[in-house]
């Protein structure tokens, strides 16, 4: 018995030993690089974070970027619009005044006249009314359209 006796004292000191030991690997070396893993995981998504927010700052920032380069396209357009409508303006006003003048030629013509221009050529009152009449009917007409497609123009770009 005294033998089965030491045998089981060097089994108990050997497993107190093993298990000594596994406590000691666990607690110095396994538990250390689990925390440092979790401290490197944390670390991670700090930085990850940090990453989609610095990546929402710049979609945020490039959403302005857009919506102030679309504000200034829709003023350009808006700009060329009312630059393409004021020039169609003018030529109707010019296109007007030669038709009046061609009018009063024609009128001229009608009676024999010589024409110099519609101020200085001479023609009966009634005539003359009737071609003012025609001609401011005509302009306002033209002013009526202008002011009504800028109207439209605002409209379409507000």
């Amino acid at each position: 018995m005294g033998k089965i006796k030491i045998a089981l004292m060097i089994i108990a000191i050997v497993a107190i030993v093993a298990i000594v030991g596994s406590l000691i690997y666990y607690y110095v070396f396994f538990r250390h690089g689990i925390e440092k893993a979790e401290i490197n995981l944390q670390e991670q998504k700090l930085e990850l974070e940090k990453e989609k927010q610095r990546a929402d700052e710049i979609r945020i920032e490039e959403d302005k970027e857009y919506k102030k380069q679309q504000e200034l396209n829709k003023k350009a357009e808006l700009a060329e619009a009312l630059a393409d409508l004021e020039k169609w303006h003018n030529n109707s006003l010019d296109q007007a005044y030669k038709d009046y003048c061609a009018q009063w030629y024609k009128e001229c013509v009608k009676l024999g006249w010589e024409f110099t221009s519609p101020f200085e050529s001479p023609l009966p009152k009634a005539t003359v009314e009737w071609l003012n009449e025609n001609y401011k009917y005509t302009i306002k007409r033209i002013d009526e359209q202008y002011q009504s497609q800028k109207d439209d123009i605002f409209k379409l770009y507000e």
